[in-house]
This record gives structure tokens, sequence and C-alpha cells, in this order.
């Protein structure tokens, strides 16, 4: 057992989450993790099996006299999102994740905590090698690669890398809960050329904002959370309404699926004019309102001029960025308290010869979608922007009738003591492109609660890891034909 988590319950799980924390495995990068579960599996008697782009197989068969019950997967993803503090000397590349116990809760110092799905690869590889499991069928464990950034690796999968018609996904992040849907999504994008100028008789500033919660684009995205790249572009607005600005830069966040915690921006402004500037930055931020984002900062400072940007382009690029509609576009009509259609400005980019700003939606809906992505293509021509879509990908929505369901629900009520919630997550998951594999497929989704998952402030409660463990011990025992 690992030092940092000595004691933690149920230890099978804990011991396998703590070496699996130890292994860099950020999104794309994911070759040492594989390495670690084949080991893991030689040294376990596991067998194992990888396709072309990295997916995972682990098996277990089914007990003596078991031979003829269905086969459970056990679904997860090999990456976690890799955000970390301002101040945090971390390097995701080699470093193990600096785990923590806070009372009953396990978090990581300064890093995000890789939960979400670290915890759903642990506990399925302890179902695999746990000598208490009285009665099951065979088991298979499949872990995908890439699953936070493109879904690269159940998009390149082979129908034939499973033989399982029930499957528990274990990207879920709320004990208690049965997901049965998930949303999909598109992309907007809008592109200004940036055609730079000599900086002239011009000072130039630099503006960056700190400190925010950030979090997950579909978990997150109804809570009260700023933007980081969006308050940015409202506080130089602020400026340009009394003082010309001409841009230099503007950046902010990490990845497109995350709510961005930090933004900064460098700037020009006439001679004799970077004073006044400033105080009308203090003044704005002064202002804001912090109630939910306590930790919120933001930064003015002198820097060397440059080239940049004519106040034209300045002013319709940060416009635009002030004015782009993040959170909840919709909710829905089938699950209460559940989002239907959202948007998320992840990433603001500045090239040599261009702006970017792309913006992840998420949606339930086609119908929906579509207004969304109707709305957000009048925001930018509006401000006369080239703006492209991709076409909304679908979401995933199991049947409510389905049998094994059913089973989850009654072996969820034994082990938990009260009945579940069944409902849907506007997160995306991979069940929907494991449907389009094996449309005979019935999945469900679990997971134990997570919190805040993609930024530095994740933690999985520890009780509903306990929790879960019994549900799916329970359900991999029952698991008989119905």
């Amino acid at each position: 057992m690992g030092k940092i988590l000595q004691g933690v319950q149920p230890e099978i799980i804990w011991d396998i989450f703590e070496g699996i924390s130890e292994v860099p495995r950020c999104s794309g990068k994911e070759q040492k993790i594989q390495e670690f579960i084949e080991r893991w599996a030689k040294e376990n008697g596991v067998p194992f099996r990888k396709d072309a782009v990295g997916n995972i197989q682990l098996t277990r068969k089914a007990m003596p006299g078991c031979e003829d019950r269905p086969t459970l997967i056990l679904q997860g993803h090999q990456d976690m999102v890799c955000e970390k503090e301002a101040k945090s000397p971390h390097d995701f590349s080699r470093d193990p994740i600096p785990l923590k116990v806070d009372g009953s809760r396990v978090t990581a110092d300064g890093t995000s905590l890789g939960a979400d799905n670290g915890i759903g690869m642990a506990i399925s590889m302890a179902l695999l090698i746990d000598p208490s499991l009285k009665r099951h069928g065979k088991l298979e464990a499949i872990f995908t690669v890439d699953e936070e950034t493109g879904f690269t690796g159940i998009r390149n999968m082979k129908p034939d890398f499973f033989t399982g018609k029930r499957m528990i996904n274990l990207d879920a992040e709320e004990i208690g809960v049965i997901i049965i849907s998930s949303a999909g999504g598109g992309n907007t994008e809008y592109t200004i050329p940036l055609i730079r100028e000599k900086p002239g008789d011009w000072e130039a500033l630099g503006l960056e904002v700190g400190g925010l919660l950030g979090g997950h684009s579909g978990v997150d995205i109804h809570l009260p959370r700023l933007n980081a790249n969006i308050l940015l572009a409202q506080g130089l607005k602020r400026v340009n309404a009394e003082v010309p600005i001409r841009l230099i830069r503007i950046e902010g966040g990490t990845r497109g699926n995350a709510i961005p915690r930090s933004a900064h921006a460098e700037f020009l402004v006439p001679r004799g004019k970077r004073g006044v500037a400033t105080r009308i930055l203090e003044s704005w931020a002064a202002g804001l309102d912090r109630s939910e984002e306590k930790n919120l900062s933001v930064g003015v400072s002198s820097t060397s001029p440059s080239e940049a940007a004519n106040p034209e382009t300045s002013t319709r690029v940060i416009s635009l960025v002030s004015e782009i509609p993040q959170g909840v576009f919709s909710w829905s009509t089938e699950y209460k308290d559940l989002v239907q259609t959202s948007n998320n400005l992840g990433l603001l980019i500045t090239e040599p010869d261009k702006i970017r700003a792309p913006i992840f939606s998420r949606t339930s809906d086609a119908e929906d979608f579509k207004k969304n992505q109707a709305m957000l293509r009048g925001l930018g021509d509006k401000y006369r922007v080239k703006t492209e879509q991709t076409p909304g990908s679908a979401g995933w929505k199991s049947s409510p009738d389905s049998p094994f369901l059913r089973l989850v629900e009654r072996c969820y009520l034994k082990a938990y003591g009260k009945k579940p919630k069944v409902t849907g997550i506007h997160g995306g998951l991979e069940c929907g492109v494991f449907v389009q594999l094996d449309p005979e497929l019935e999945i469900v989704s679990l997971g134990p609660t997570i919190k805040n998952p993609h930024s530095p402030h994740e933690y999985v409660d520890i009780p509903s890891v306990e929790v879960l463990w019994n549900v799916i011990k329970t359900v991999t025992e029952r698991l008989v034909i119905e």
C-alpha cells in the first residue's frame, strides 16, 4: 500500500489508484500509463490486450459454473486533464500527482487529481483481482485513450475489441445517481486576421486576471463561475470606451473543455494615457463581484511596446469576446435542473497573423443546438469575423426500461440503502460511440462523488468510493440472463 493513502478504504482500490497517480497521463500522452497497466496485469495474472491506438482490454474469466452468465464490461479512460495552480512547480510530464488526504476527501496539492477517470480505472482493476467475489460471469475492463480532448480512442476502436452486452461506464461523478444519457456537442470558431503595425508613439500595458475556480465545461457550466477570457475582454472594453487600445496579444485558458481560470493581454495606449488606463482598470477590478470567485485577482503592469493591431481590429476583438454567451443556453425539459445546451470559451489564442476564439458547445437536443449555433453565427456576423462551425455530435440516451438498468437500480438500493436517482448528465460520455459500435449494448454510467474536476480544486469523496464499490460488486454477482 502506498504511504499517502495508507489505510484509506477500500484498500484494494486506493492502492491501485495511488499507483496510477504516480504515472504521467495527460491527454494524448498515455504511453506510460499503458506500460503501468501492462506491468500490473502481468504481476496479477490478468490477461492484457492493446489495440493500434492504445485502447486497453483486461479480462477476468467467469467462475466455474457461471460461464453462461452475461459478460459485464467496466469502462473508463486512461487520460486526465492536467491543470495546476500558477505557483505549482509540478511537471505533468514526469512528476507523480501530489496526493493528500483531507478529512473524508482525497485531493492533490496544487494540481488536478485525476480521479476523472483514475478512480474508475482503479475500481475496474480491483474488481478483476478481488478475491472476495463469489459468483460472476466473464468481466472485461476497457480503458480508452484521449477521452478528454477528442474521443480518439473510442472513435478508432474496432467493434470486436469487446464482447459484452452490458456495460458500466465509470466516468460519472455523483454517488446515488445512475446516468442514462449524456450530451454531444460541436464547435464554433471565430478568426480575426491580425495585421501588425509598428507601435509608434504608443505605450504598452499588461492585464492579467487569475485565481478563478474554473472547472469542467459540462459538470460545472451552470455554476456562477466567471470565464477568465471573457472577463479579460470586459476589462479591456472598459478601457477602450475612454482610451483607444491596440492589441499586441490576448490569450487565456488551457483547453476547450475547461472553464478558463486565467487570461492575459498586452496592449498599447496613446502616450500619456497609461496612467488613465491603469486607473480605469483598477476601478473596474475593485467593482467585480467576488462572492463566488473569492480568489479572483487582477494585475496591471507596464511592458515593452511592440507591433500591434490597429484600433479598429482591436475593438472588434474586444467587443466580440466580451459578448460571447458563456454558460447555459437552455435547460432540459426531460430532467429537472439539467442543462440542455451550453457554451464554453475555453481558449483564446493569439497567433502571428490572427486571433482565434474557439467555443465548445454541448447539447442533448439537435434542434436546440441549431438555435444555439445560429445565435453564435449571428454574433460573428455582427462583428464581421470569420465564423466556422462543426456539425453537432450525437449524445447518448439509454432506455429507461432497460432490464440491465432495473438490475443496477435494485443493486444500488441494496448497497446504498436508498433508491438512486436516474437522470442525464450535461458532460460528454463515450457511451454514445460504444452504442454505435454495438447497438445491442445496454449501458449505465456510475461514479463516486467527484467535485471540481478538470481543476486544481478536484477531490473525490472517500466514503462514496466504498458505496460504489459495493454497488458494482453486487451487480457483478447478481448479473444473470433475464
